[in-house]
Parts: C-alpha cells; sequence; structure tokens
C-alpha cells in the first residue's frame, strides 16, 4: 500500500473515531436517566370511575379562580395638577368573583397617595382624586390590588402592577 493510501486511510479512520465518540457523548449526555424512578404495579390509567368528568372541572375552575386576581388600570395616568383628578380607569371585572381595594404608592418614597374602597365585581372607577398632593412632574408607583372574599371579606391576597403617573402643572 502506497503512503498516500496510508495516510487517507488513517484520516478516515480517525473522522470515524471522532464521529464515534461525538455520537457516545450525545447519547450519554441527553439521555433521561429514567431508571431510578419506580412506578407503581397497582396504578390504573384513566378516571376514576364514579367520578363526574363535568364537576371535577368546575371544581378546579373554582379554586383558579379564587387563586387569580383579575384587574385593569390605567398604566400612565395623567393628572391636570396635584388635586385635580386623573384617568385611573380601575375595574374589577365582573369574572373575577372578588372584592379589591387598590393601593397607589409612590415608588421612590413609599408613600400612599390613593387607597380606594372596595370594588365590587363588574364595577370600576374612572377617574379619581388623589389623597395627597403631588408637585410637577412624573412618578414611578405601583398600583396594588387587595383580593377579599366576596361573601366573608376574608383576606386572599395581593398583585401589583407598575404605573407611571404624569401631574402636568
Amino acid at each position: 500500500m502506497s503512503k498516500g493510501k496510508k495516510r487517507a486511510l488513517i484520516v478516515v479512520i480517525v473522522i470515524l473515531l471522532i464521529l464515534l465518540t461525538i455520537g457516545i457523548c450525545y447519547f450519554l449526555f441527553t439521555k433521561k436517566d429514567n431508571k431510578n424512578l419506580e412506578y407503581d404495579d397497582n396504578a390504573t390509567t384513566g378516571i376514576m370511575p364514579g367520578v363526574d368528568v363535568d364537576e371535577r372541572r368546575k371544581e378546579l375552575q373554582t379554586l383558579l379562580d379564587r387563586s387569580m386576581i383579575a384587574f385593569s388600570i390605567n398604566t400612565s395616568p395623567v393628572f391636570l395638577n396635584g388635586t385635580a383628578e386623573g384617568n385611573l380607569l380601575i375595574e374589577n371585572p365582573g369574572n373575577n368573583a372578588k372584592l379589591i381595594k387598590v393601593s397607589i404608592v409612590i415608588d421612590k418614597t413609599e408613600e400612599e397617595i390613593y387607597a380606594s374602597k372596595y370594588l365590587k365585581p363588574g364595577t370600576y372607577i374612572e377617574n379619581v382624586k388623589l389623597d395627597k398632593v403631588l408637585e410637577k412632574g412624573t412618578y414611578d408607583a405601583t398600583a396594588y390590588f387587595l383580593a377579599y372574599d366576596e361573601e366573608t371579606s376574608e383576606y386572599i391576597g395581593q398583585t401589583g402592577a407598575q404605573i407611571t403617573l404624569t401631574v402636568q402643572n
């Protein structure tokens, strides 16, 4: 065999070894290891006999509805001056199924500048006057939505939304 053919054969063998090594590494590192899981041999796939699927869905939807807080707010309300009403557009949607109260806090100072009373589901407040007079400027704030059970008034939880208030004069 000539030297050229030997070199070509060695290059082909080296390339095949590299490809084989890459293939083995890929297999070893991407394979999911389910060997440690022990499944119960007595388990049956499906829904238990006697369970009403529609009733189960309703129960799960009720749990989901209770854990979520729906709301709407203008994220960039404008106030003509520090004592004027602004277009806050706070809404407690009808599908929320809980009471909400809204508290707006200036991020920089942590000062509460507005607090609503309870809002029933399906109600909204279009314009509000702030509880604190603000000077002309732009303010980064957080609107906190506190949720309460509609029947018992028990506190459920809260969520928040970043807003930017603008006082024009």
